[in-house]
């Protein structure tokens, strides 16, 4: 019988950024778009999507944001990563604004004529928790946007693997881009059955007060024909939750491709969370949502 493991809020991990100096050396390959940006306001993401290089050497990067945040995820496919591994460590940079910094990747998808794909949840180092909310560290009322001087200051994205010649995907600024998002996810928030304006005053998101529970019932399920198969998921969920703390809806968004797996967290969380209500900048309770992570994996 296969190990396997199910991981509920897991944090991304930081790791110890190496030199690519001898890399950088070489110069990075530019590639410059051969489409412009398209966004989707889609109903339950914010996705945007631009192709860079020419005809078979061609290269995909997907902006994403499943719920708000200040940081969106990525997704790349294509020429640019073509001799990455299954598993390999990629030194990445939004620049030349942010710094670069090293993330672990897994393959996780395919897609279509790019290929393997991998993905990442940030554009930037972050020392803050990674499972906190954005609001709760700033203990400032709103829900986490994205930075449009931040975007603004994002012209490239560039991606170095080992001592190979880095390349250097010409994004253009990022910042109206980044308005667009942030006005998109005001759409999908407000989908969602939420006032902005009272989610503009939220300093607190809903806390489960029996997350362990919850993960331990998680964790005895996983779906026997993904297992059978070995197919590993990862799946976002988001539960709203009303002033006095019920969980009211439920619902999972696949990150990746999850056709084997089915929506047995949301039956938890709705038959056994217990929750600590959203609470207003005057510390009223609040309706509002959690969003959460759960991981799929085999070992």
């Amino acid at each position: 019988m296969s190990w396997r493991k199910i991981l509920l809020a897991a944090a991304v991990s930081s790791l110890p950024l190496t030199s690519v100096e001898a890399a950088e050396e070489q110069g990075p390959l530019e590639i410059a778009p051969s489409t412009p940006w398209q966004v989707d306001f889609a109903e339950s993401r914010c996705r945007a999507a631009r192709i860079f290089g020419e005809g078979e050497e061609q290269t995909i990067l997907f902006l994403e944001q499943l719920s708000p945040g200040d940081q969106p995820r990525w997704i790349v496919a294509g020429e640019a990563i073509k001799d990455l591994g299954r598993s390999h460590r990629l030194d990445i940079r939004f620049g030349p604004g942010n710094a670069s910094f090293e993330e672990e990747l897994e393959e996780s998808i395919t897609l279509a004529k790019f290929g393997r794909a991998f993905r990442g949840s940030r554009i930037r180092e972050d020392e803050a928790d990674a499972e906190e909310d954005d609001a709760d560290r700033d203990n400032e009322p709103g829900l986490a946007r994205l930075d449009i001087a931040e975007g603004k200051a994002i012209e490239w994205v560039q991606l170095t693997r080992n001592k190979r010649q880095p390349q250097r995907l010409m994004t253009g600024s990022l910042g109206q881009l980044f308005e667009i998002l942030n006005t998109c996810m005001d759409d999908l928030v407000s989908t969602w059955g939420l006032d902005l304006a009272a989610q503009s005053r939220r300093v607190t998101a809903p806390k489960p007060k029996n997350i362990s529970q919850v993960a331990a019932r998680i964790q005895k399920y996983y779906p026997s024909k993904a297992e059978r198969w070995g197919i590993q998921a990862d799946l976002s969920i988001r539960v709203m939750v009303d002033s006095e703390g019920r969980a009211t809806e439920c619902k999972i968004t696949n990150i990746t491709l999850a056709e084997d797996f089915d929506d047995r967290p949301c039956t938890e969380f709705m038959r056994i969370a217990e929750f600590e209500p959203a609470r207003d900048s005057d510390g009223n309770p609040m309706a509002s949502y959690y969003v959460n992570s759960i991981l799929y994996r085999m070992f």
